[in-house]
């Protein structure tokens, strides 16, 4: 497989440009050459097979050799999630990356301890594109700003079917005994550490939502998250 580079700007034919991170990885860490063929992205859908061109101080630009696009998948899964400590929230970003998540939506709740910054979440979009370039995923699984948990059952009851990781909710085979595959898209919900407040599963029952229970062993936030990930998507 070539080696991938996110170009924003990729477009069907002609020519393309790569600068900056992706420049500096192309030319100084890979040491591609001339004539050299990759492949590039433009995080939503369109990837092409590229050869490199004339390679400049600070930019390179690449011939388009053939370009294809690549459909969203049918199977639509959001992850909401409060946001557990340290570095433990990257790992999450990646793994739903490369498991085809469509969103991240960062949760508060009355028990959550992080509410990460736009630095922090900007940081986690660039986790994105690296996973994308790393598993094939020609889009980029967005990451949504942080949302009350209020506020996210107002905007996501209404199209989406919510399910809520509760201890005492029920198996998510007996929630669709059908294949997973003619689901409505889905949204998963992840507590924090100590778990949703009553008050909060009780307001996500009323919005619509099914609570479901992962095992009887107690998860933390990331594994829990990637765990009803895997089983939507897999």
């Amino acid at each position: 497989m070539s080696h991938r580079f996110y170009c924003p700007d990729l477009v069907e034919a002609g020519t393309a440009t790569l600068a900056d991170t992706e420049f500096h990885h192309l030319v100084h860490v890979l040491r591609h050459k001339v004539d050299e063929v990759v492949e590039l992205f433009n995080g939503d859908g369109l990837f092409a097979t590229c050869r490199i061109g004339t390679i400049r101080k600070r930019d390179v630009e690449l011939e388009i050799v053939s370009s294809q696009r690549s459909p969203l998948p049918q199977k639509e899964v959001t992850l909401a999630t409060a946001v557990p400590k340290g570095d433990r929230f990257d790992w999450l970003i990646e793994k739903a990356t490369e498991l085809g998540v469509r969103r991240v939506v960062p949760i508060t709740t009355s028990r959550s301890v992080v509410d990460p910054r736009s630095s922090k979440l900007d940081k986690l979009r660039q986790t994105v594109i690296t996973a994308c370039k790393q598993s094939g995923r020609n889009h980029l699984m967005a990451i949504s700003e942080v949302t009350s948990w209020r506020d996210f059952l107002e905007e996501f009851s209404a199209g989406h079917q919510i399910l809520v990781a509760h201890p005492e909710g029920g198996l998510i085979d007996s929630i669709f005994p059908q294949a997973i595959s003619f689901i409505p898209p889905i949204v998963a919900t992840i507590g924090p550490e100590g778990g949703f407040s009553e008050d909060e599963i009780q307001a996500s029952i009323e919005a619509g939502a099914k609570a479901i229970q992962l095992g009887k062993n107690i998860l933390r936030i990331e594994t829990a998250a990637i765990a009803v990930a895997a089983r939507l998507l897999l």
